[in-house]
C-alpha cells in the first residue's frame, strides 16, 4: 500500500511543452524578420549593475553573485565592491559617454540615498534607472512570505522612483533571485519588464496574475562578473568572447532580422584600470559597425511591444 496519495502526482503543468505557466514555446528561428527603429539590425543593450553588498551580509539562503567570501565583517570584500561605486563607475561612465551609449542602471535602491552623488551623475547622463531590489543582502526566494517580498519590491521601486523622478519600469532581482510570485509582485507594482530568466536572446511575453511583463534578455554568460571574477579568465579572453558574440549576433541580425547583444557590466570588475581599456576597444568597434544602434532596456521594450511579433 502506497503512503503517497494519488493527488501527489496531479501536476497541472506537466505536459509536452514548458513546465510552467509563464510562457509557451517560442523558437527564435521562427520570428519574422524585422528591423529596429531607424533601420538598425543589431541593438546593443548595456546594463550597468550598481550594487550594495552590506558588510554584514547574511550567509543564506544562498550566496548572491559577487557575495562576500569571508566572514563578516569582510573589509576586503566590502571595500572592493565600494571601489566600483566610487572609482570604477567613473571610468565606466567615461567609456560609455565616449561611445554614445546610455545604459540601463540596474540599481539596488539603497544606493539612491547612500550614494547621492552617484545617483546624480547617473541622472545627468540620461541613464535609465531600473530596480534591482533593495540590496544584495536581500534576495527573493521561497522562504519569504508574500507580504515580506511585496514590501521589498515596493521599497525598491518606491525609493528609486522618488529619488530619480523616472517611472522605473524595469526589474532585475538581486543575483537573478526569484520566488514563485516575484514576477506577479513586480507587475502589480507597475513594472513593465523583468530580466531574471536567461533563456533567450530576444524579449518575450511573460505572463503574471497582473498581466504580461516583457522578459528581456539580460546575458550572464557574457557578463564581466562571470568571465573575469567568477571564472578568473584574463581580460584577453573577455575581449575575445564579447567580440565573437558581437560578430555572430551582427551576422545573424543581418540574415534573419533584429537581434539584441546584451552586455552586463559591474563597475567593481570592469572598472579596474587594467581592464577598462578593453571595454573601450570593444564598444568603439561595435558602435562603428553598420546597422548597429544602442538603447536602454525601457526603450527596447517599447519598440519590441510595438512590433507585436508575438501576437
Amino acid at each position: 500500500m502506497s503512503l503517497i496519495s494519488d493527488d501527489y502526482f496531479d501536476y497541472p503543468n506537466r505536459g509536452p511543452q514548458m513546465d510552467q505557466g509563464h510562457y509557451g514555446i517560442r523558437y527564435l528561428r521562427d520570428l519574422p524578420k524585422f528591423e529596429w527603429q531607424g533601420g538598425a539590425s543589431l541593438m546593443v543593450w548595456v546594463t550597468v549593475h550598481l550594487e550594495h553588498f552590506p558588510m554584514d551580509m547574511p550567509r543564506g539562503p544562498v550566496k548572491p553573485i559577487g557575495a562576500m567570501e569571508r566572514p563578516a565583517p569582510s573589509v576586503w570584500d566590502y571595500s572592493s565592491r565600494d571601489y566600483g561605486n566610487r572609482v570604477g563607475i567613473y571610468r565606466l561612465m567615461e567609456v560609455l559617454d565616449a561611445n554614445g551609449i546610455r545604459p540601463t542602471a540596474a540599481m539596488n535602491s539603497v544606493l539612491a540615498t547612500r550614494y547621492p552623488r552617484l545617483m546624480a551623475d547617473v541622472l545627468k547622463r540620461g541613464w535609465e534607472v531600473a530596480a534591482a531590489g533593495t540590496d544584495m543582502g536581500h534576495l527573493h526566494h521561497s522562504g519569504l512570505s508574500e507580504a515580506e517580498e511585496k514590501a521589498l519590491v515596493a521599497e525598491a521601486f518606491g525609493t528609486l522612483r522618488d529619488v530619480s523622478g523616472q517611472p522605473v519600469t524595469g526589474w532585475h532581482s538581486p543575483s537573478h533571485s526569484q520566488s514563485a510570485v516575484t514576477p506577479d509582485l513586480v507587475a502589480e507594482a507597475g513594472g513593465q519588464y523583468i530580466c531574471d530568466w536567461i533563456n533567450d536572446d530576444m524579449p518575450y511575453a511573460f505572463h503574471t496574475r497582473a498581466g504580461d511583463l516583457t522578459q528581456m534578455p539580460l546575458s550572464y554568460d557574457l557578463s564581466d562578473h562571470k568571465i573575469l571574477a567568477a571564472q578568473h579568465m584574463p581580460i584577453e579572453d573577455y575581449e575575445y568572447q564579447l567580440g565573437a558574440a558581437f560578430d555572430m549576433m551582427l551576422a545573424e541580425s543581418r540574415e534573419r532580422g533584429g537581434r539584441i547583444l546584451s552586455l552586463s557590466l559591474s563597475p567593481w570588475v570592469i572598472g579596474q584600470p587594467g581592464r577598462v581599456d578593453a571595454l573601450n576597444r570593444l564598444l568603439t568597434r561595435f558602435m562603428s559597425a553598420d546597422g548597429v544602434a544602442t538603447a536602454t532596456g525601457a526603450e527596447i521594450c517599447r519598440q519590441w511591444t510595438a512590433l507585436e511579433l508575438e501576437a
